[in-house]
Parts: structure tokens; sequence; C-alpha cells
């Protein structure tokens, strides 16, 4: 299986088919996965707070499944699906190893096929806590860093992809806000220009350009959520946007 990473708003994606046709298949990369995210320690995540949710899609004409079974040595958990997204993905951090998860269709586990019939996407986000918009470097570090350790827990896992560290920091709207938060950083007090790149409602900034210019503090006005995100090329992500706007003007005309 191949996956991919993706740098997709203030997520990441990694896609790929989860079911070669078989109705059944081991849930142990599964349950790495839920107690990677969702039982580390305290000191992990007291800055940010590490999401995850997983899409489902039906492959080669055939249906998303109703619910996604799990099962070991008589103890059965059933996690819903609804409109393509799984729900419950933390309590899978009880599950055991061992288990085995199956597709399920209408109540029932799927048949066997010949080719690959469900495909999975992970959305990955960090998330700050604070929401006053007052942040220190060392702070936006920090959670960087925090994040980028539970990431690495992943490594493990067999997901197949190479996991980056996160090297930038992405800020929305949020509240319905119509207006973009701003992002001031300074130096001793003093205002840094910090390069801002953007794409659509979102703003994004490296890590390594806060650090070049020795910003020690960072201030956001207006309704936000601020995450700690993975590194990106200011060339790729100003094309992309320019692509966007692009399509835009034609559907507007």
């Amino acid at each position: 299986m191949k996956n991919k990473l993706l740098l997709t708003g203030a997520m990441a994606l990694i896609a790929g088919p989860v079911f070669a046709g078989e109705p059944c298949r081991s849930a142990k990369d599964f349950v790495n996965m839920a107690q990677t995210f969702y039982g580390n320690e305290s000191e992990l995540t007291n800055i940010v707070t590490p999401e995850i949710s997983m899409m489902i899609k039906g492959l080669n004409g055939h249906p998303v499944p109703s619910h996604m079974l799990f099962r070991h040595e008589g103890v059965e958990h059933r996690l819903a699906i609804v409109e393509g997204r799984m729900q419950g993905l933390e309590s899978a951090v009880n599950f055991s190893k061992d288990a085995e998860m199956c597709r399920m269709i209408d109540g029932e586990i799927a048949p066997a096929t010949e080719d690959d019939t469900t495909e999975a996407s992970l959305f990955f986000s960090f998330p700050y806590k604070r929401t006053d918009g007052d942040f220190t470097i060392d702070e936006i570090r920090e959670g960087a860093k925090d994040g980028s350790k539970v990431m690495n827990g992943l490594a493990p896992g067999g997901l197949g992809f190479a996991v980056p560290g996160l090297k930038a920091i992405s800020l929305f709207p949020t509240g319905g806000a119509m207006d973009l938060p701003v992002m001031r950083f300074s130096r001793k007090g003093k205002p840094v220009s910090v390069s801002i790149s953007k794409s659509g409602r979102a703003q994004y900034v490296r890590l390594k350009d806060i650090k070049s210019l020795k910003a020690d503090r960072l201030k956001i006005e207006g309704a936000y959520v601020l995450n700690a995100t993975f590194k990106f090329d200011p060339k790729d992500l100003a094309a992309a946007e320019s692509v966007r706007l692009e399509k835009l003007a034609d559907t507007e005309n």
C-alpha cells in the first residue's frame, strides 16, 4: 500500500486502500494509531491538542461500509461510519492490538472480493490550546516539537510513509468570522516582518523564518485557530493559490 502526505489546510492527508478484497484484516496498525493520538502523556498535550479523523470511501463500485467491527476473543466493538467518517476513534485506545477489523455492510460482515474495496484517508491537526492570541515563540516551537513527537509515534505502525516534523504554523479564522485574523511578530517589543504565505483563508509561516528574524513573540488579533503544521515551500503554495484563484475567476465568469 502506497500512501501520500499532503499539506491540506491545517491538516495532513494519507490515503490508500485498507482492504484488498478481504472482509477482515489485522487491527494492529489502527489501534497503534489511536493509542498514539489519544494515549499520550500530558507533557505532549499541554500546548497543542493532537486530533485525527478517518474518512472511508468505497472503491471499484463497492459501497462505503456502515460499520467497522473490531473483535478479539469474543469481545466485539462496532464503530459506525457516518457520511464517510468513522465515529469514536478515541475508543480504540482500549482495543486489543491482536484484534481484527472487519468491514460491515448493513450489519453483516462484507463478503470477500477480488479487488480493493475500501480506502481510508487520515486527517491530522495540532491546534494550539491558547485562545488569547498572546504567544511566546518558545511556546510556538514547543508545541510544534510535541506534535512532531506524536507523529513519530506512527513510524512503527506500518503506515508506509516517512514521518515528517511539524515545521510551520497555520492560522485560520473561526467562529464564523469574515475578517482574517492578523499575526503580529515582535522582538523585544519591536515589530518584526516575518514572511506569511496565504492560501484561501489560511495563512502559513515557517518556523525557520521566525527563527532567522529572532522574533520572540506572536500576537494574533481576531477570532482564530492556530495550528502546528508540516513544512511547506512558499513557491509551491503561491503557485497552488494562483491556480485556485484562476479557477475561481473562471467560475465567476
